[in-house]
């Protein structure tokens, strides 16, 4: 009984160990995310009013997209109802637009069957 106990202990403290790694990568990650989404957000023509000004997306896409807003961008060009999306340095992070344009490896008219369902163009 007594070294069932001690092998029960040794599983539990390993698996303790290797959750703390996990959430030490996690946190690692999710830092790197936000260090290097706030150099690219703070770089991007697309920024402004902390939403995105090139994705214009339909308004019902706020109710489907949780990160999706109306348009607060003051001088936007686009129709009179519309939304955009919210910017944070993840999201940022993950964004795959540069100033020069699509650095993703799709075509743009993949690209377009991708958003169009929420997308203005």
């Amino acid at each position: 009984m007594g070294t069932q106990i001690e092998e029960l202990s040794e599983r539990i403290s390993k698996l303790e160990k290797h959750r703390n790694e996990e959430v030490l990568t996690l946190v690692e990650i999710l830092s790197n995310a936000t260090f290097f989404g706030g150099m690219k957000k703070e770089n991007c023509e697309y920024s402004k009013n902390a939403q995105c000004s090139f994705f214009t997306l339909k308004s019902d896409a706020k109710n489907k997209i949780p990160m999706v807003t109306d348009c607060r961008i003051k001088q936007c060009k686009k129709s009179p109802v519309h939304c955009h999306i919210e910017l944070s340095d993840v999201v940022c992070a993950f964004c795959q637009i540069t100033n020069s344009g699509p650095i993703i490896g799709a075509s743009k008219k993949h690209q377009n069957q991708i958003l169009s369902k929420y997308m203005r163009f």
